[in-house]
């Protein structure tokens, strides 16, 4: 039984999301809901791996450890009823530089890649700092829920050469159905499509859903699929920095690769070992994460519904983020920000995410209950004021 209720004081270890640089200190100090890591400690398994290597002493150039391909194919396997092949997988650093790779093997510049919004940001920005064009197809939100235009996507896709989505999506929290993903392959097979498929979220899945990775559909459409997925978001465990990358396309695979070594990006020794630990014993681990974080969610939506009501939550199929329209607060755009600073919290708004209102925000909801609820209630405290 793993203890996620555990308040574990990140302060003062160099965390992004707890820096005093981000959110000061003391009792004026924000309450952080915004980098999308969670607070909890990882597996015990992974730190005893992590200790056997510190211990050995010696950090030397290093090659994947013996084992490490078959523990990730094991867990597409256990986990998502994906079979790989161990030949298929390569290891990078972050899927932020799987996105920028696949960008710079499979497009030239000039080149239109295609994603849907909103959508997480080094999606957009990468396109465009690589001097390729970003074609964007808005996701429509439909009774409370994101929703693909494929009209819109399919006529988008005639001109573009790759298309980037993510699955579980960020920041939407939409798992995808099997029948929106056929339609998806179905559209990238028509126009000649490479798809980047990010699953980095796809083993947190509520209510009973799983995760289907796109590529696990058919084998044509895995001969086009570029899958990016890690261990970091599941196992609290994104600071080593290592991503699982599974490119069943032998040319494909080549042309990654060759961009990968010419721009060095590598994983470390110590996220690789990481990655074998969690997908060798983190079965119950993952359950469990996942069990803690469906209840923070349904607390986390009765606490709006009944309390916030101007505020608008989008309940999530899958990850711990919840993306909120808060445009029933009457708050203009520019000030929201300044709003929820007020209230002491640090959220991420929804216009890094090319949302065009700018009415929505994204709360992380990978913390303690308690910290859910003193956030929430700071929340509910600032909405009650303006009255």
């Amino acid at each position: 039984m793993y203890h996620f209720d555990e308040a574990i004081d990140r302060r003062g270890h160099n965390s992004a999301k707890w820096d005093r640089r981000f959110i000061g200190e003391g009792k004026d100090a924000l309450l952080p809901f915004w980098v999308a890591d969670t607070d909890f400690r990882t597996l015990p398994e992974v730190n005893a791996a992590l200790a056997k290597c510190v211990e050995h002493g010696i950090y030397g150039y290093t090659l994947p450890p013996e084992g490490c391909a078959a523990a990730a194919a094991r867990w597409q396997k256990v986990r998502h009823e994906f079979e790989i092949q161990e030949e298929w997988v390569t290891f990078l650093a972050g899927i932020d530089c799987a996105i920028s790779t696949a960008v710079q093997a499979f497009t030239q510049p000039g080149d239109e890649v295609l994603i849907n919004t909103p959508i997480y940001t080094p999606f957009f920005e990468v396109v465009l700092e690589n001097g390729r064009q970003v074609v964007s197809s808005p996701m429509r939100l439909v009774d409370g829920r994101y929703e693909f235009d494929f009209e819109d996507l399919s006529e988008k896709a005639k001109t573009a050469k790759l298309f980037l989505f993510c699955n579980p999506q960020n920041p939407t929290s939409r798992a995808l159905s099997r029948e929106e993903l056929e339609k998806i392959g179905e559209i990238c097979a028509e126009n000649n499509l490479v798809i980047l498929s990010d699953e980095i979220h796809g083993d947190i899945v509520f209510d009973g859903r799983r995760h289907i990775p796109i590529a696990s559909l058919s084998p044509e459409l895995a001969q086009r699929t570029i899958t990016c997925t890690s261990p970091s978001k599941t196992f609290s465990v994104a600071g080593l920095v290592a991503s699982v990358i599974i490119i069943p396309n032998e040319e494909l695979r080549r042309r990654f690769e060759a961009v990968k070594e010419r721009n060095c990006i590598n994983t470390n020794i110590l996220g690789l070992v990481a990655m074998q630990a969690a997908y060798t014993h983190g079965d119950d681990y993952a359950d469990q994460v996942t069990a803690y974080l469906q209840e923070n969610r349904d607390f986390a939506l009765r606490f709006l519904r009944e309390r916030v009501p101007a505020i608008n939550p989008i309940a999530p199929e899958a990850t711990f983020l919840l993306w909120m329209d808060c445009s029933g607060l009457g708050i203009a755009s520019e000030n929201l920000e300044s709003f929820f600073t007020g209230a002491g919290l640090r959220l991420s708004g929804g216009t890094a995410y090319q949302e065009p209102t700018g009415q929505f925000v994204r709360l992380n909801f990978g913390c303690t209950r308690a910290t859910l609820k003193a956030g929430l209630e700071r929340l509910e405290r600032a909405v009650l004021a303006r009255k």
